[in-house]
Parts: C-alpha cells; structure tokens; sequence
C-alpha cells in the first residue's frame, strides 16, 4: 500500500465519522424540533379558547362601560335639574319669607310697645 492509498483510507474513515456525527446531530435536532413542535401546539390548544373568552369578556366589560356611561350622564342630568330647581325654590321663596320674617319682627316689637315694653323687659311705668 502506497501512501496515497493510506491517505484515501483516512479521508474515508474521516467522511464516515463526519456523517456518523451529523447523523447523530441531526437526531437530536429532530428531537428538539419535534418537543418545539408539540409544545406550540398545546400553547396553541389552550391558547386560542382563552383568547375567545378574552374576546368575550371585553365585550362584555365595552356593554357595561357603555351602560355606566348611561347612568353617569342621566346622573349629572339629574343633578343639574335638581340644582335648577333648588335655585328655582330658593328664588320663589327668598323674598317671601324674608318679608314674613320681618314682618313679625315688625309685629313682636309693635305688639311690644303698645303693651309698653323695652328691649330690657317689662316697663316699670304701669305699676
């Protein structure tokens, strides 16, 4: 055997080595691939029905956002009529009762001097 023979035979079992290790590494990168694989699809089976039900839920939560929207703006309709109203009755009866007010004032202190009291009290003149 000649010295190119002998390199032939060690490029040869050089190749086979090489490809015994990429066969090896290509096993394993089939079990990788095949974990990764069934792994997206449970993500992918649990993840889709959570989102239909996400999908829902905001729904949901939109339609009563919208409905406590409703109530807030016929509560501050509400509160404004009732402040409307307030000032309204306040006005109506402002000026009356101030007038009552000081009419019986006005009366208390007449009805005071014609029985002929002081602000201090009885007066002393009729006895």
């Amino acid at each position: 055997m000649s010295a190119g023979d002998w390199a032939l035979i060690v490029l040869a079992v050089f190749w086979a080595v090489l490809v015994v290790f990429l066969a090896i590494v290509s096993v394993s990168l089939f079990r990788v691939l095949d974990t990764t694989r069934g792994l997206l699809d449970g993500v992918r089976t649990e993840t889709v029905p959570l989102l239909s039900q996400v999908r829902e839920t905001v729904s949901l939560t939109n339609r009563e956002l919208d409905r406590v929207d409703q109530i807030l703006v016929s509560a501050g309709s509400i509160t404004r009529k009732v402040e409307r109203l307030t000032t309204l009755v306040g006005q109506a009866l402002e000026a009356p009762l101030i007038k009552a007010i000081t009419a019986s004032a006005g009366a208390a202190a007449a009805l005071r001097r014609f029985r002929g009291e002081t602000d201090g009290g009885p007066s002393r003149q009729g006895r």
